[in-house]
């Protein structure tokens, strides 16, 4: 439970970072990064696998690299569902969508748990 408050806090603080470190990225207000990112884990459950599944051949053939493609989709998805969110262009929400992802995946690296037999 908590670790899940914590990375919606950091998703949101992500996002609003992004507004100060990208021109094109703009949030009207916390309201509208808190409903950014609940979107976007919506999205994610419902709509990314489904993407994932019908281009697989692409991302077979791009060696995996097309999901970075799907993410930005979801989040010019989001674009679309969110007033007061809104990046400029597709290889802007590209940028944004990568810096989110990976700030993301580095927020879990440090939850991680280990397994047993790890030392």
């Amino acid at each position: 439970m908590i670790h899940t408050l914590l990375k919606i806090a950091f998703s949101v603080a992500v996002v609003l970072g992004c507004t100060y470190l990208f021109w094109f990225v703009e949030v009207e207000n916390v309201r509208s990064a808190i409903l950014f990112v609940a979107v976007i884990g919506l999205l994610n459950i419902f709509v990314k696998p489904l993407l994932t599944i019908l281009t697989i051949p692409i991302t077979i053939f791009t060696l995996g690299f097309f999901l970075l493609v799907i993410n930005t989709i979801i989040v010019r998805i989001a674009d679309y569902f969110i007033d007061g969110f809104h990046i400029e262009t597709f290889w802007h929400t590209f940028l944004f969508s990568l810096v989110y992802s990976l700030s993301n995946a580095v927020f879990e690296s440090f939850f991680k748990e280990k397994k047993k037999g790890d030392a």
